[in-house]
């Protein structure tokens, strides 16, 4: 296992961490907690958990932060890294537990720049000024 590879799995991963966070909080149309502030903590957490579809045991456990409407806060920093670290833990367990996913993932990291190369100059040679 090269370094190299572990370091664009995680930057892979972070970027799709932050595509679910923006995901997360652009296209929610119920809240994702009804109850809060009521100082019953378990209370609160078993009838958002029964009520919401977004809202769950980890969103507890992690802190995740929601503005007073109770909808996901697309503007914390917190909610943004919950997303980020999750995204890269489940990542990196899926892609280190095959080994069939990993030696596509390498073999696609390993040939990326050759392609990127050849699309640059292809764009290149085809290009039309007027």
């Amino acid at each position: 296992m090269i370094v190299w590879h572990v370091v664009v799995a995680i930057l892979t991963l972070t970027l799709l961490g932050a595509a679910v966070h923006i995901f997360r909080s652009s296209f929610n149309f119920m809240p994702d907690i009804f109850v809060s502030g009521s100082g019953r903590f378990f209370r609160e957490h078993m009838i958002n958990d029964a009520l919401s579809t977004n809202y769950s045991f980890w969103d507890m456990v992690a802190g995740t932060e929601y503005d007073e409407d109770g909808f996901y806060e697309f503007f914390s920093l917190k909610n943004l890294r919950i997303c980020c670290t999750q995204t890269i833990a489940v990542g990196l367990a899926v892609l280190f537990s095959f080994d069939p996913l990993w030696e596509g993932f390498t073999g696609a990291v390993d040939q990326a720049p050759g392609w990127l190369w050849s699309l640059f100059v292809y764009r290149i040679q085809n290009l039309e000024l007027i």
